[in-house]
């Protein structure tokens, strides 16, 4: 019995000692890196802004993995903001990849199904965000 309990906290220590190394997905997302492409894809567009050939108003960059351990996929999420802040559209995107390594980069595309037709000219600020990275065990 005593051999049982003993196993028991040493299993509990194992997995609380693993969780306190690999960090909580909340915490992951600090550790990734965004970074929106510097080169404008469209005239008259933001860096990183382009749009596609069904109308739809994306953005283009990579997120790089910071942390020092292994992520899943990485969701982020974008919202475009016409030039008084109003917000015209928000977005959602995985990287492909299925495990990014500590330092390793992917690339992520937004797109704006909402934002298109006249909306588009008026997309002037966007914000992007990690919303989801956990770690790849």
């Amino acid at each position: 019995m005593h051999k049982a309990i003993v196993a028991a906290w040493s299993i509990a220590a194992l997995i609380l000692g693993a969780a306190a190394t690999t960090g909580s997905a909340a915490e992951l997302t600090d550790k990734v890196k965004v970074e929106i492409d510097s080169v404008g894809l469209h005239p008259g567009m933001e860096p990183g802004m382009y749009v596609c050939s069904a109308g739809h108003l994306h953005i283009k960059g990579t997120v790089q993995n910071l942390a020092d351990v292994p992520l899943g996929k990485i969701k982020v999420g974008g919202k475009a903001f016409d030039e008084n802040g109003n917000l015209l559209g928000i977005a959602s995107s995985s990287t492909k990849a299925a495990l990014l390594n500590p330092g390793d980069k992917a690339e992520i595309n937004l797109e704006f199904l909402t934002v298109t037709g006249n909306l588009i000219p008026q997309a002037k600020r966007h914000e992007v965000t990690v919303l989801d990275a956990a770690p790849k065990l």
